[in-house]
This record gives C-alpha cells, sequence and structure tokens, in this order.
C-alpha cells in the first residue's frame, strides 16, 4: 500500500520570509526587491514554488494596504474622495490582481509537487526504481531536478534514511531483526504509513540490475521504463514494449 500523500503540500515560510512580508509594510518597495531575490535564489527547487509565488503574493497584497493608507491620509487632508476611489481602482488592479494571480500558481504549485511526492514515494519504495536517470524519465523531469526532490523528502524524512550516490537512491534496510530483512513499512514525518522492500545497502546494488529497464520502443524510438517482468504500451504509438 503506497502512501496518502496529502491533496496540497504546502512548504512553510522561515524566518526569512516573514521578514520580508514584515519589511513590505514599513518600506515595501524594498520589501519587493528582496521577495524577488529569494525567487531568484531557491526557484530552481521544485519544493520551493509554491512558497515563493505565496511569498511574493503577500507582498504585493500588503503593499497595495500600505498604498490604499498613504491615499487615505492624503484624502483627510484634501477631501477629494473621488480620487481615492479612481486611484484605489487603478492600484488594485495593477497590484491586487497580480497578486492574485499569484497566491493562485502558488497552490497550484504545491498541488503540483504534492503529485510528485506521491510519484517518488511510489517509484522507490514500490516499483524498485532506484536510478536517478530512470526515476528523472518517468517523472519527466531532470536528473538535477529529480536529485533535489528525492535530497529534500530525505532532509524532511517523507523517505526512509538515505542518500543519492553515484546516481542511485541508496535506503538502507529499515526492518526490525525480526522481520525479514528485505521488507517492512516506515511511518513518515507526516503520519503516513508506507510499506517497502529495499533491503541492506549490498543488495540495493544488485536490485538496480533487476529493477525496471530504460527501454527503447521499436515502433517509433521513444524511450520509456519498463519492469523486467511485464510489458509497457507505448504512450506515443501503442507498441508493447518487453524489456
Amino acid at each position: 500500500m503506497g502512501a496518502s500523500y496529502p491533496k496540497r503540500f504546502k512548504l512553510s515560510f522561515t524566518n526569512w520570509d516573514y521578514l520580508i512580508t514584515g519589511v513590505a509594510v514599513v518600506f515595501f518597495p524594498l520589501a519587493i526587491v528582496l521577495a524577488a531575490i529569494r525567487v531568484l535564489v531557491t526557484h530552481r527547487h521544485n519544493s520551493c514554488k509554491g512558497r515563493n509565488n505565496r511569498l511574493f503574493g503577500w507582498v504585493l497584497i500588503i503593499t497595495y494596504g500600505v498604498i490604499e493608507f498613504l491615499m487615505i491620509i492624503a484624502t483627510i487632508e484634501d477631501g477629494d474622495v473621488e480620487g481615492l476611489y479612481s486611484a484605489s481602482f487603478v492600484f488594485g488592479i495593477i497590484i491586487l490582481i497580480p497578486a492574485i494571480i499569484m497566491l493562485l500558481i502558488a497552490r497550484k504549485e504545491d498541488k503540483k509537487f504534492s503529485g510528485l511526492l506521491q510519484f517518488y514515494i511510489n517509484a522507490i519504495t514500490q516499483k524498485g526504481l532506484l536510478r536517478i536517470d530512470y526515476i528523472a524519465q518517468e517523472a519527466r523531469l531532470t536528473e538535477e531536478h529529480a536529485i533535489r526532490d528525492i535530497t529534500f523528502m530525505f532532509e524532511k524524512r517523507i523517505l526512509p534514511n538515505g542518500r543519492i550516490e553515484d546516481g542511485m537512491v541508496i535506503i538502507p534496510s529499515m526492518s526490525r531483526r525480526t522481520e525479514s530483512p528485505n521488507q517492512g513499512e516506515f511511518v513518515s514525518r507526516r503520519g503516513q504509513q508506507v510499506q517497502y522492500s529495499l533491503g541492506t545497502e549490498s543488495t540495493l546494488r544488485d536490485l538496480a540490475d533487476s529493477a525496471p529497464k530504460s527501454v527503447e520502443c521499436p515502433g517509433c524510438g521513444a524511450r520509456t521504463v519498463v519492469a523486467q517482468v511485464e510489458g509497457k504500451e507505448c504512450e506515443y504509438c501503442g507498441t508493447v514494449i518487453v524489456a
């Protein structure tokens, strides 16, 4: 049984993110610059994309609130209520609409990463995909993205303790001594029970040889990962591929 992972993953704000939103209240132009730097530095990580869009969205919302407050103070002095309404409408289009769009994108990115987490769990613990290049090919990502994602899962203990070495996912056996060394179950930090069939580190490299292989379709030439004990229909031309 695979992990029943939450539909939407949400990476929490760090102290740095809260600092940026706080700066937006005092001096919003600087906050926008800091948020942009934050995005440029971390946006290559799939896990950070939702949080980055959410951060920028909130910075823009706070910016609109500060501008609106300043305009209200100015209106009290000159009494130009119509000017306030017009300016609020214009700034709403310029600032609020992009902020809402970014928050919606953040939700979409979080949900997308949740799907990736579920894929990695199933691919590694259920299908026995241990080679990074095969995992990346199945996920339709670059190997660099797959490495960053799986490393993130190790750090957050979404997967059992392990590492990536020589292009392979290495996860030592987590079974108890009274259980089979090749089978067991662990509970992730999020409380999800995940069954695994891994074996000791010495056997993981042997399992890689019998794990699903990347095979070229004889019909159209497209490459796909196929388990050695079963065939798989090519998603492009329909030809049945056997490893």
